[in-house]
């Protein structure tokens, strides 16, 4: 066994062979004497070409200047020299000592280590650290429990502060107007790892704004959350012009609503004018009869109208009743169409099951897309009307629970409507008609909502439009659809009507005295109680009372029944208005009436009403 030390110079020689870090040796004239085996890969040569080379013979001409500079240094002086170079694209840190003969520097030796990768990784460190400091972006870094850490200049400038010490160590939620929400939001990041929203914040002077927040968790190693990291976009001026933006649009909306209101009001305004001055002017009474009928018949479309307008804005709550939807339907539609170049072909069962329905709020539904078909097909053309029986199962429909419904289909040959603007046609105010107000859609979605129906539209451009109605059935009897001819009222006695307008108060008035009353008017409803009060007092007797519901700026009927029914719990009292919705009109018992009456009304309605609910002269 051979137990020899390995010499020192076979020691040498393997260091320089294996060597991972160059090493190098030079004589006192900065000469390579001896390199380690790595410098033939870094220079491309062998290393017995390199031997014996200086410095400006293996090196570019200005790295080889300040290397041969730093080597007299060593020899000169004989102190170490440690320096950066870099050499085609890479990296290395040098350090360089003398060896000493006699007290003087003869030769000096070295050793080079290539730092590129960590030079890298320092430079991309200092690269983000900049990034962060100089980001327009307010940037916020907590532990897991909100406390902050780190804030850069961009977070202080937003919030209002001057330097990270008023901020550091702070809880998160001390920075925003909803502590609570800050407590839901960290929640989430927890559990999530991620959140992004909008939030109302505080700045150190209690101004308020709301910036953008995208925050997610900072992970160790082992995928555990440390760290929270949150990036704040300042949007208060963009919310602020979006909503400047939003009351323009609302403004420009409304503006085009009321043209096309008044634009319908006027047709229809000028119709009944029209109508009625050929009435009066005209001599042969059957003429002037149906000149007068045609008057009222136009004067119905504007109340429709008028009902359509505080369907959408007050709510419209239907008033229902269980019937038939046929003929009813048909006939609107054929209504509809009068003197139209369209026509409509229908397809009914004659099974079809009753409905629990509003008549006036499902006519505009059929009056609308009736219309809406006929304007698609502006060359003319037949649309097809189909109702059926559908039962549907428990998640068959998105939008409707399971059940039976009657499915009312129209379907026309029009021009169809783009894809872009098919979520949009139930949006109020949204319309592709250069006349139209954008109401007509919206109305119908909102009445159907509220029968606890939906409507569905099926649509391709070119090819046509099928709107498809769901109204849930009823199973019970319906009432008959057959009209039954109203027996005229006849009665006598003082009725007292209080209403703000005068032309209301004239037009009730003269009603109720071709029904046999006498009648004394008033304005507003004090006005009503003290005459009722000294008649009372006078042992004169009221027979009934009608009064507007509401009374700009003065008492209206709901006070004024109040005062009322203290002196009388049982003279019939009716309340009139135009919202059909409100509680008072849809339970006037509840509060002191006898019944209601929902304005406009004509005659034969005061009559039914009356017929109901007083004794008739006999």
């Amino acid at each position: 066994m051979n137990n020899s030390q390995p010499t020192k110079e076979d020691m040498f020689e393997q260091l320089l062979k294996n060597s991972p870090i160059y090493v190098f040796f030079k004589d006192d004239k900065a000469r390579a004497i001896q390199l380690s085996s790595n410098f033939e890969k870094m220079l491309g040569k062998p290393i017995q070409e390199l031997l014996g080379k200086t410095m400006d013979e293996l090196f570019p001409s200005d790295l080889s200047k300040s290397m041969i500079a730093d080597d007299l240094r060593v020899l000169n002086e004989g102190v170490p020299v440690a320096v950066k170079e870099e050499l085609n694209g890479r990296f290395y840190a040098t350090t360089k000592f003398p060896i000493l003969e006699k007290g003087r520097a003869s030769y000096l030796a070295g050793y080079t280590i290539d730092i590129t990768e960590q030079k890298r990784i320092e430079d991309g460190l200092r690269i983000k650290d900049s990034a962060i400091e100089s980001s327009i972006n307010a940037l916020a870094i907590s532990d897991m429990k909100g406390y902050l850490g780190y804030v850069n200049s961009a977070f202080l400038k937003l919030w209002g502060y001057a330097t990270p010490t008023e901020v550091l160590g702070k809880s998160a939620t001390e920075f925003w107007q909803m502590e609570d929400k800050a407590l839901e939001i960290m929640d989430e990041l927890r559990v999530h790892g991620g959140w992004v929203g909008e939030l109302s914040a505080v700045g150190k002077n209690g101004k308020l704004f709301i910036v953008l927040v995208s925050a997610s968790t900072v992970k160790d190693i082992g995928g555990n959350p440390i760290r929270m990291l949150a990036s704040f976009i300042d949007i208060t001026e963009r919310k602020r012009m979006e909503e400047e933006l939003q009351k323009a649009q609302k403004l420009e909306a409304l503006g085009l609503l009321a043209g096309g209101i008044a634009h319908d009001f006027n047709n229809l305004m000028g119709g009944i004018f029209g109508y009625i001055d050929l009435a009066n002017c005209e001599p042969d009474k059957r003429r002037s009869s149906e000149y007068l009928s045609k008057a009222i018949n136009t004067i119905d479309r504007a109340r429709a109208l008028t009902q359509q307008l505080l369907t959408f804005a007050k709510g419209g709550a239907p008033i229902q009743q269980i019937g038939n939807l046929f003929p009813f339907v048909e006939e609107t539609s054929k209504f509809a169409l009068s003197g139209a170049n369209v026509s409509c072909n229908f397809d009914i069962p004659k099974d079809l099951w009753a409905c629990n329905f509003d008549k006036n709020q499902i006519g505009q539904v059929i009056d609308n897309l009736i219309i809406n078909a006929q304007q698609a097909m502006p060359v003319g053309g037949a649309i097809e009307l189909t109702a059926r029986n559908i039962t549907l199962a428990e998640k068959e429909h998105p939008l409707l629970a399971k059940g039976n419904y009657v499915k009312i289909s129209v379907k026309d040959a029009g021009v169809g409507i783009p894809k872009e603007h098919i979520s949009k046609i139930f949006d109020p105010f949204f319309t592709t008609k250069a006349k139209g107000h954008g109401l007509g859609l919206a109305t119908c979605y909102s009445i159907i909502n509220r029968h606890g129906g939906c409507i569905d539209v099926e649509s391709e451009p070119g090819k046509g439009s099928s709107f498809h109605v769901y109204l849930p059935a009823s199973m019970e009897t319906a009432s008959s659809s057959q009209k039954k001819s109203v027996k005229t009222h006849k009665g006598s006695g003082t009725f007292l009507v209080m209403d703000d307008e005068e032309v209301m108060r004239d037009a009730v008035g003269d009603m109720l005295e071709t029904l046999g009353y006498s009648v004394v008017s008033k304005e507003n409803g004090k006005e009503a109680v003290d005459f009722f009060a000294s008649e009372t007092n006078a042992n004169r007797k009221i027979t009934g009372m009608i009064f507007d519901l509401t009374v700009p700026g003065g008492m209206g009927g709901k006070a004024a029944i109040e005062e009322i029914r203290k002196l009388n719990k049982d003279i019939p009292a009716f309340v009139a208005s135009g919202y059909a919705d409100d509680p008072v009109m849809k339970k006037p018992a509840e509060h002191g009436f006898t019944a209601s009456i929902c304005k406009p009304f004509r005659k034969v309605e005061v009559s039914e009403m009356l017929n109901k609910y007083m004794k008739a002269k006999k």
